[in-house]
């Protein structure tokens, strides 16, 4: 499907995700604020790229309902070094999460949906340096690494877009799932 300016509905649409993601990754505080000059939207960063793993999945799963399930099934395929990643880190056992994905889905992603701010138990900030998606701060004690998460998702979009190529119905029928 094309539009006007012949750029195809799915090349659009990952298109704007990048640079939505990219704006908010990097927006800093104006000068007048106390914070001037140091990123300001880790939490809208965490939020798109949850939201951007979800639809994805749903075009993975062909407009097949159930935003965990579309969740997962994106991670599980575009991103399975957050999953081995997570599998090593001492994540507490509350909410019902027992694994990485489970407190990037249910901690951060319905948390930031529905409760606009995780537990003060959880927690997200930016380390730079380090590569992984999880910085240990404790010997109990993770947090997100809004870093580690965007450089993660933006390989999982170039995997995304490899699973496309081998899989055409993705491409043709993107506009049909992601209706869906």
């Amino acid at each position: 499907m094309k539009d006007l300016g012949q750029e195809h509905l799915m090349d659009r649409t990952l298109r704007w995700m990048e640079e939505n993601l990219s704006g908010s990754y990097n927006a800093k505080y104006p000068p007048e604020h106390a914070k001037s000059g140091e990123h300001c939207t880790n939490s809208g960063t965490c939020l798109l790229i949850c939201c951007y793993i979800n639809i994805l999945g749903k075009i993975l799963l062909k407009g097949q309902s159930g935003d965990q399930k579309r969740f997962y099934e994106f991670v599980r395929l575009c991103m399975p070094d957050f999953i081995q990643e997570s599998s090593g880190k001492p994540f507490p056992q509350t909410r019902g999460c027992r694994t990485g994905q489970d407190w990037l889905y249910k901690v951060f992603r319905c948390g930031f949906v529905h409760q606009f701010y995780p537990s003060e138990t959880d927690g997200w900030s930016r380390f730079p340096e380090c590569q992984e998606y999880w910085k240990e701060v404790g010997p109990t004690r993770v947090v997100l690494n809004v870093n580690g998460l965007k450089r993660g998702f933006d390989r999982g979009v170039q995997k995304f877009r490899e699973i496309v190529l081998q899989t055409p119905e993705l491409r043709e029928k993107f506009h049909e799932y992601i209706l869906k």
